[in-house]
């Protein structure tokens, strides 16, 4: 679940599609966002003006996006490799707390959550963020879930609100079946959507969808159905959570 994008956060995937059910037929619970559907899009480059990235590394950036669009994540994941080995040098020394936020909102509650936890901490600009996004990214469409999961976590210590971030952590554990942990990032980014600018009814309603799944493998069905009633509530016209609510409806029924 992935840098800012338009249409990308939707349930089915090329992969794992299936035609709506007939009248009677059952209904398979989808993962939230799958990647093939999910294209990422430059909305991260909107809500990071006035950050000081370099053009170098805004080019890099572009190009690992184009790649990636281009299926060839492969590519991505190299192009992103010198801009991060430079962070790598640049703050190899750096003692204090290193924050990298794409909006000055995320910047100001990092530096106050440091502040009162009296620990000493730097805001850097969103560069090396979107670089380690793209990089991720690019890792989950090769299906190198391990170091994609390792790219995120690492990702989410620099910006733990960024909502984005954790959907896609969240989508990465879940698929390696870690059903607790995904929960556990599906519910953060659910409370960090409020600091993710033009965004928030889509990450939060994805987080919604991301925990109903979750517990629905975890075998709480109450719970799951109440976290997709959320999200329609957050978001009527949502096509996803009404498929998952009847795929609910049908396990009640093989239980009874």
């Amino acid at each position: 679940m992935r840098l800012a994008m338009a249409g990308r956060w939707i349930l089915a995937s090329a992969a794992l599609a299936i035609a709506l059910p007939a009248v009677g037929q059952a209904v398979r619970q989808l993962p939230p966002g799958t990647p093939a559907n999910r294209p990422p899009s430059n909305d991260d480059r909107d809500a990071a003006k006035g950050s000081r990235i370099p053009p170098t590394v805004d080019a890099k950036y572009d190009a690992g996006m184009a790649a990636i669009r281009a299926k060839n994540p492969g590519a991505a994941v190299e192009l992103m490799r010198p801009v991060l080995a430079d962070f790598e040098r640049r703050y190899a020394d750096e003692k204090r707390q290193i924050y990298c936020a794409v909006t000055p909102e995320q910047s100001s509650a990092y530096l106050a959550d440091a502040a009162r936890a009296k620990r000493a901490a730097v805001a850097i600009d969103a560069g090396w963020c979107r670089a380690q996004y793209v990089t991720g990214y690019a890792l989950i469409d090769l299906q190198r879930l391990p170091e994609a999961e390792t790219a995120f976590t690492r990702l989410i210590g620099f910006a733990p609100q960024n909502s984005r971030y954790l959907n896609e952590l969240g989508y990465i554990l879940m698929k390696q079946k870690k059903w607790k942990e995904s929960l556990d990032a599906y519910r953060r980014s659910e409370a960090a959507a409020d600091l993710t600018p033009g965004r928030v009814t889509e990450e939060r309603c994805l987080a919604l969808k991301g925990i109903g799944y979750n517990l629905v493998e975890l075998g709480d069905l109450d719970a799951a159905e109440a976290a997709y009633r959320k999200c329609l509530n957050i978001n009527p016209q949502d096509s996803d959570s009404p498929r998952e609510l009847e795929y609910i409806a049908q396990q009640r029924k093989l239980t009874v």
